[in-house]
Order: structure tokens, then sequence, then C-alpha cells
């Protein structure tokens, strides 16, 4: 039997008369050390229990995890027994406090949450989890702090409830986050604020029943390698236990910060299973040391004068080191933001949503982050006087679902909230039928999230804001409507800004509407548009008739981008025929395929995002006209990228498989004997697909997306998807070609 020879532990169980906690750390000890199980070596995991369990015995037993870890190490950490939160402290209660002592004494024998903080601080390894199973040690002492008298939460003559925690700690969360050194370490407690954690029925908490399931591998459903790791433990504890504890009319939600160093491995699947299914063993020092993992970063700049925090909270297709690009630089270096520090919020690198890093996410990730960021601010980020939130994506879901649940002296503390590119007002109904999966119905605009967010909202401000408010959208934005973006707020509040749904925030430099955007936000100056051409935001706004009416005096005059403006102005005020026209003589556009398959691709777009059939009409119309012209001219390259979007709109709009298949063919005997590059490999994969070959499409889609970067993939991803769903006429997530598209394209 091999065993994890780098994985350490530290157990520690308090027990008294009121809270039997010995046993659940003996069981947590018993099963990381069975061979049978975990694959901890006994010599390294360290058990404290009962009276050993002392202010000495703890900070001891941290000393000696010290000396046997190094930085490549992974630690398991686990405390059972009494939290509490006094005289402004956090702390957990060492054995043998009662409530005899006198202030003093209690102060002098409780180990504080900086004391663990600073016990932690010093372990080199970073690869870390910390599990908190917390009940209440609040008022135990003589010294002017009262004992409360105990509660009963529940009706205990039903029997569902053995026991319960004696009083409420109200704090279980503030402690974790007391206790979090930002350093990626991971920590997960049993509970949230005005929560208790529960024992129901069996010999062990609730909390650390489900623990002890999870690292008996019992959440697995399907086996790919022999080890369980950090998240999918989080996972399942935030999952099951909430889930058990509704069934007795109970309320328990674990917390866990999402700042995770990597997915390290906590502990081996049982050893029947992994000989059941032949799992290999043999790499296990490299997963489980997490070797050639990024540095988490956390933060971006601290000062110890600082007293103002500026928050990025990141959508979850990014990451909370890179979404951003270098605006965070940017910002540190401006003398403006002396004062403030700048710091991350969200989903590491190495940590995955509940439904993948796809470009939105299932209503319990928003919550999630929700529940992380409003923590936060009130426990981690309690020294500073004024928070800024700068949000992306379903990042600025989270931000407004956060400042709602706050209260008021907390929600006080927000300065200023800047949302860039969020679905405010949710996914359009017919966008979701079309081109979505089940993962995205709680984020429709007429689903309960969305509406009650906007409810809340409005109750809570009425469009009168404590903080400084700016909301933008991107000019092409390809996820997220204008309407969803600008729809709840007022004018003054909206702007439009260079770029796409993720271009939109990494800037290249200062030169850069988004960037001067935040700057101007937080600085309280004024913003102008001067990096992003007025005929663009008109027409991403829908605003045809100020660009006909500026532009078409001066037809002859215009440059190609002009004039691509101006039809697809005129297209949108219904004056087809007129556009028709000025692409038939205007000098620059005669016989122009790339400007016809330009203004084909933005009407597809507009079709996707609104399923408006004039829009698919229009497409069809300018790929047509686009490709009879590349026939003639024998263009090769022309001919399979119009051929492939003419397939692709005949099965998705006109559901016409005779013309897909037609197409589809004559893309790819061109694109076959054209020059190798990205949108030839997409074309071969994607007529490939329609054709039937399965097999020749994952391979070239898979070639495709080996040189795309994250505006290609997405594009390629949504033109693969939408055209497959709509062949097999399901959306089946777990379809394999889909699972498929989803792992090369959106992971």
């Amino acid at each position: 039997m091999s065993e994890l020879t780098n994985a350490y532990a530290l157990i520690i169980g308090v027990g008294d008369e009121e809270l039997d906690t010995v046993n659940d750390a003996i069981d947590i000890n018993e099963i990381l050390i069975d061979e049978q199980f975990a694959g901890y070596s006994k010599e390294n995991v360290i058990l404290v229990t009962g009276e050993n369990a002392t202010r000495k015995g703890i900070l001891d037993a941290f000393k000696l995890l010290q000396d046997k870890t190094d930085e490549n190490s992974s630690v398991f950490l686990y405390y059972s027994g009494h939290g509490g939160f006094q005289a402004g402290e956090f702390f957990i209660q060492p054995y043998g406090m009662t409530n005899e002592m006198t202030e003093e004494e209690f102060k002098s024998a409780w180990v504080s949450a900086q004391d663990l903080k600073d016990n932690i601080s010093v372990l080199s390894s970073k690869r870390l989890i910390f599990f908190l199973d917390c009940c209440q040690a609040e008022g135990m002492t003589k010294g002017g702090i009262s004992l409360n008298q105990k509660e009963n939460t529940t009706d205990l003559s039903s029997h569902a409830i053995a026991k319960s925690a004696v009083n409420k700690f109200s704090k279980a969360n503030g402690l974790a986050q007391k206790i979090d050194n930002e350093r990626g370490m991971s920590i997960i407690s049993s509970c949230r604020e005005d929560q208790q954690s529960f024992q129901i029925g069996g010999p062990n908490s609730l909390f650390t029943e489900c623990l002890l399931e999870v690292l008996k591998g019992k959440h697995k459903n399907s086996f790919e390698d022999p080890y369980i790791t950090i998240y999918e433990v989080t996972r399942y504890l935030q999952k099951e236990v909430p889930k058990r504890a509704k069934v007795h009319n109970l309320e328990q939600n674990p917390y866990a910060n999402l700042q995770m160093y990597d997915d390290f491995t906590i502990c081996y699947v049982p050893q029947k299973i992994r000989e059941e299914l032949a799992l290999n063993e043999s790499n296990q020092d490299s997963v489980t040391l997490g070797k050639g993992q990024k540095e988490v970063v956390t933060v971006y700049r601290e000062t110890e004068e600082a007293t103002n925090l500026l928050l990025f909270v990141h959508g979850f297709s990014g990451e909370a080191t890179d979404t951003f690009g270098i605006i965070p630089s940017l910002l540190s270096e401006e003398p403006k933001m002396d004062g403030w520090d700048i710091k991350p919020l969200g989903y590491t690198q190495n940590v995955n949503p509940e439904l993948g890093k796809d470009i939105s996410a299932g209503l319990n990730d928003i919550i999630k982050i929700a529940d992380y960021l409003t923590t936060s601010i009130k426990y981690k980020f309690d020294k500073y006087d004024r928070i800024a939130i700068v949000a992306h994506s379903l990042g600025g879901l989270v931000a407004q679902k956060s400042i709602i649940d706050l209260q008021d002296e907390f929600r006080n503390k927000i300065s200023h909230l800047i949302l860039l590119g969020s679905p405010n007002n949710g996914f359009n109904t017919s966008f979701l039928n079309e081109v979505s999966n089940q993962k995205f119905a709680d984020l429709s605009s007429d689903g309960n999230f969305i509406t009650n967010l906007r409810r809340d909202w409005q109750n809570k401000f009425n469009n009168n804001y404590p903080f400084k408010l700016k909301v933008a959208s991107a000019t092409e934005d390809e996820i997220v409507s204008h309407i969803s973006c600008f729809e709840s707020f007022n004018e003054e509040y909206c702007e439009t800004v260079q770029g796409n749904h993720l271009s939109m925030v990494k800037p290249e430099d200062k030169n850069n509407d988004c960037y001067n955007l935040i700057l101007s936000t937080l600085t309280n100056t004024e913003f102008y548009n001067e990096f992003t051409n007025n005929e663009e935001i008109n027409l991403a706004l829908g605003k045809y008739d100020v660009i006909v009416k500026k532009l078409l005096p001066k037809v002859d005059a215009l440059d190609t981008n002009g004039l691509k403006q101006l039809i697809f102005s005129l297209e949108g005020l219904d004056r087809k025929d007129e556009a028709l026209e000025i692409l038939n003589e205007h000098p620059l556009a005669t016989n122009n395929t790339d400007l016809m398959g330009l203004l084909a691709g933005r009407f597809k777009r507009s079709y996707l995002k609104s399923f408006d059939a004039k829009h698919a009409e229009s497409a069809l119309n300018y790929y047509s006209k686009a490709l009879e012209i590349a026939i003639k001219e024998e263009n090769q390259n022309q001919i399979y990228y119009h051929a492939i979007n003419i397939a692709f709109l005949s099965i998705v709009f006109k559901n016409n498989e005779s013309n897909m298949m037609k197409y589809a063919k004559l893309a790819l005997e061109t694109a076959l004997n054209c020059r190798d590059n990205l949108w030839k490999y997409a074309t071969i994969a994607e007529a490939n697909m329609y054709i039937g070959d399965m097999k020749k499409a994952e391979e070239f889609y898979s070639k495709a997306a080996q040189s795309a970067g994250i505006r290609e993939k997405i594009s390629i991803h949504t033109n693969a998807y939408t055209g497959y769903t709509h062949l097999i006429s399901s959306n089946n997530p777990n379809d394999e070609f889909i699972k498929f598209l989803k792992s090369n394209f959106l992971s």
C-alpha cells in the first residue's frame, strides 16, 4: 500500500460536558491513518484531544507540525470544539476553560484567531486546508461577560436532534476570515453567521459526518484517478450539509473561502475502489504536491496605512489574477490612487465553479461568492473605511447580491460600484432556449433570481445610491446585451466602451476607455469617451437614425469602416434596398466579399442574441451574395468562409438539412485546398459535424482549440454548440460531443 508521503495533518478535538467533539476528532484521525482509506502515514498525523488540547498543547502541536513539513507538503488541519467572539477577538476554546474564570484568565487561556494565523503563517507550505467544526464559546467568564442561556432551535421531542450546540456562536465565518492569511490557504467552517453546527442522530456532528463520507469517497459517482481533492471535498460539504439540515427544518451552510492555492490532493480514494477500477497511483507525488501550479495572487497592492480598498470581482470564465489584465497594475502606479489597497476577490485559477469555467455559471456559484464577499466586507476587510468594487460579467450580479445582503453599517462602507459587461437583467428567454442548456435557466431575465435581485435593488435604492455607480457595456459584447446591462439603471449611470465581452477589461495601455472609466469613477472626475468611436457607440445602442443622418450625406467620402456602419444602420431602420444599392454601387463595396462577410457576421451575432428573424435573413442575404462573388472570383478562402456560415444558418434558422449538407460539403471541399490556419481547422471541423463525421469533427476542433485565443474559442464554441444542438434537437449537457466542446473551448 503506497502512502501520501508528504501529506500531514493536525487534528484537534476539545470536548466538554455539553459537547462531545473528541469523538469527531478521533474518527477523522482514524480514517486518515487507515491504509484502506486516506493513505496518510501514521507518524504524519498529530492528534490532540481532551485534556491534552490546552492552549499549550494546541500551540505545541503547531510547532511540531512546522518541524515536520516543508514548502511542498500538503497540510490538513481540523478543529472540532467551541469557537467564540468576545471583546473584538475571535478565538477557539481549549480544554479546561470554565465559567469560573475571570475575564483575564479566560483571555490568557484561549487560542485567538491571531494566534492561529501566526502559527499557520510560519508553515512554509501553501497547500493547506483548515476545517473548523465550531459551536459556541460565547459568554464563559465571570468578568462582565454574561453567559447565554441554552437555546432550543428545533423541536427536540421529534428525536430528530440528538444534540445541538449549547449556545449560538454567530460568527463562525468571521473566525474563518480572521484566520485567513491571504496566502491561498483554504478554510471551510461548519456554518455561517447566525447558524449553529448541529449533531443529528449519529455519533458525529453533521459537518464531520459529511466530511468523513467524502474522505471515504462516498460522494463520487465515477472515478478517473485515485485521489480526492480539496475542491471536491469543499463542494460536497457545501452541498450536502445544508440539504440534510433542511430535512430537520434547520439551517446550516458551511462557509468556504475561494482563493485556494491549488486543488491539491487531500487523500486517496479507498483502496477497495482503487483495486476494483485499477486506478493508477504512480503519479501521487506530483498530484499531492501540486507541482507546476501558478502562484496564487490574493493581493495586488497592500500597505499598512491604507484605509481604502479596491476589490476586483471577476466573472466565472476568468481568473482572479488575470481577468482584468493590466488594469490593477496601472491603477497601482496612478498617484491619484495613493491610500488604496487593491485586491482580487473570487475563484482563483486553481478552483473551478460548480459548472466549470464557462462564460456563465450556475446560481449556486453566484450565491457562494456573494456570501464570501459579504463576509469578507464584514470581517476580513473591517479595517477599511471605504470599499470600492469593480465587477465584470457575472461578478456584477455577485456584487449587487452582496450589497443588498449587507447590513446598513457595512453597506455604508461601499463607496463605488462599477459594473462591466454585467447581465444585470439576466439573459433573454429566447436566447436561453436556443443556445443554452439548463444551467442558465436560473439567470433568465424573468427567472426568480434576476426578478428578486432587481426588485430588492429597486426597493433598497430607487436610483438614489449612497455610492458612486457606473454601468458599462462593450460595443461588441457577444454575450451580454446592452438592454440587459442598462435597462435597470438611469442613463446618467450608463457608459459604452470599446471591445467585446472579454477584451473590454484587458486594455493594452492607459489609452483605453474602460480603464479611464474606472479611474475617473474612483477619483470622482468626469469621464469622456476619448478612445471609442461615437458611431460604434450609437451602433451598439441601436441609434441608427443618428448614424444615417451623419454619414449618408457624405457616403462617397466614407472609408470602409464608415461604410459598414452606414449600411448596418440602414438595415436597422429596415431600409434594406438603400443598403444593397450602396453595396452594389460604392467603389469600396463593389464585389467586396470581406465587407459583406463583416456585415453578415454582425447580423448573425445579433440574431444569436435576439433571435430576430430579420437579422438572420440579412445575414443570409449578405453571405449568399458574397459567396456568389467569391465563386466567380475563385477565391477559395472566401468560398469556405461564406459557405460554412450559410450551412450554419440553414440548420439553425431555416431548419433546412438539405441546404446545410450542400453548403457544408462546399465549405469542406474548398477549405481542404487552402493554407492551414485556425479558421480552416474550425471550418473543416464544423463541416464534418454537419455531414456526420464526428471523429473528423473532433480531430479538427482539437486542432483549432490549440491555436485559438479566448475570443476565437468562444466564437467557435458558439457556432459548434448551436449547430450541433439543432442537429440533434437536444442540449443534454451529458452528451459526449457537448462535453468535448466544453472541455476544449470553455475550460
